[in-house]
């Protein structure tokens, strides 16, 4: 991962958020509102056709949050479960995308909740974790061992940074969408990204260099 001047990071190609062009963007609206006008009207099929557009999205997002595989393939069926329920009330003028994204960190807080972890945060510290640097950059493990120390520098912000830092600099959304997503307003966005960058740059430098 490289470190920019400003703090934010750039994640890996793997596992940076794909952006649409505008016009692709339309075009997968109007798919999604056709796809749920035929579910609401009884087609099953229609459904199955949506989990296999964003199965793979909410998985990711729920991975990076809870930071376990298995607990993230949990989440994922009870998003889809919560957006069948609730299908009736997407704006079919919008993308479905952001609207899943929210059922995901919702889910993923009750889960947290549920399995009793830490207060602000949902990755448990199983204590500190050294790497080696002086791993090859271009192989798999140095890319592993990269993705590793993100997931968990990550887990040492407060639930609210860490959140704005994945849906900002990790999954690539705009300010004004964190803000739709996380309930709050840009300026307290930019407060949290900021203050998150600090934290995660001082926690990354201190796993890779073995400093506090």
């Amino acid at each position: 991962m490289e470190l920019r001047p400003d703090g934010s990071f750039v994640v890996p190609t793997a596992f940076a958020m794909s952006r649409v062009s505008q016009e692709e963007g339309s075009c997968d609206v109007a798919e999604t509102a056709r796809l749920v006008r035929l579910t609401l009207a009884g087609d099953s099929t229609a459904f199955e056709q949506i989990i296999l557009r964003y199965e793979a999205r909410v998985m990711t997002v729920a991975a990076r949050l809870l930071g376990v595989k298995d607990d993230a393939r949990d989440v994922a069926q009870e998003v889809f479960l919560r957006a069948f329920k609730y299908l009736h009330r997407l704006d079919l003028q919008k993308p479905m995308e952001p609207w899943l994204i929210q059922i995901t960190i919702n889910a993923c807080r009750d889960a947290a909740r549920h399995r009793q972890r830490r207060r602000d945060t949902f990755v448990d510290m199983d204590g500190p974790e050294r790497f080696d640097a002086s791993a090859n950059p271009y192989t798999d493990v140095a890319r592993e061992q990269e993705r590793r120390i993100l997931q968990k520098a990550l887990e040492t912000l407060p639930e609210k940074e860490r959140l704005a830092i994945l849906l900002r600099d990790v999954e690539g959304l705009s300010t004004a969408e964190v803000a739709s997503l996380l309930h709050s307003s840009e300026t307290t966005v930019r407060s949290q990204v900021s203050r998150g960058r600090l934290r995660l740059k001082a926690a990354i430098n201190g796993l890779i260099g073995g400093k506090p």
